[in-house]
């Protein structure tokens, strides 16, 4: 009966004593240097802080705790997106837009040509899929030209397939 009180005193509290019990065991000092450096030099004090300061203050130092699930679906996501990305730089190095420990010339494509604009890192999952199917055309457009005399993809297909014997 005594937990069910607690938690329904502390579902009630307002951020501002939410964070005065978080610090109550700290030095006044440090509060003070980190409340003046959250709110750009404005206060040290906690009860000057405007509402929405003390939000963001208090979703700093108490952070979400994420559920098992959602530990779990982060990671498939990550790895995912990792696997694309793999994906990606495979196939720029197959197509001769990457060269191999060089990505200069790649990310100077990314900038130039690709279908968003911006950098390999700053894409999402459904984005890289897109990513990989523009490559994936260059690809066949690479391979097409390929049977072309004298084209640029003809003299690369020709210098993958010397025979050095």
């Amino acid at each position: 009966m005594k937990k069910n009180s607690i938690k329904q005193k502390k579902d009630k509290m307002t951020p501002k004593e939410e964070l005065k019990q978080l610090f109550a065991t700290s030095d006044p000092i440090q509060i003070a240097i980190q409340i003046t450096g959250f709110t750009g030099f404005r206060t040290g004090n906690i009860e000057e802080l405007t509402d929405d300061e003390a939000m963001k203050l208090l979703a700093v130092y108490t952070p979400k705790s994420n559920s098992l699930q959602e530990q779990n679906s982060e990671l498939k996501d990550a790895l995912l997106r990792n696997a694309w990305i793999s994906k990606i730089l495979r196939l720029a190095e197959n197509t001769g837009i990457k060269k191999v420990g060089d990505f200069h010339d790649f990310n100077n494509w990314m900038f130039s040509k690709s279908k968003f604009k911006k950098h390999l890192n700053a894409h999402n999952l459904e984005e890289l899929k897109e990513l990989h199917i523009q490559l994936k055309g260059v690809e066949a457009n690479n391979a097409r030209s390929a049977l072309k005399p004298l084209t640029k993809a003809w003299w690369e297909k020709g210098k993958k397939n010397i025979k050095l014997n």
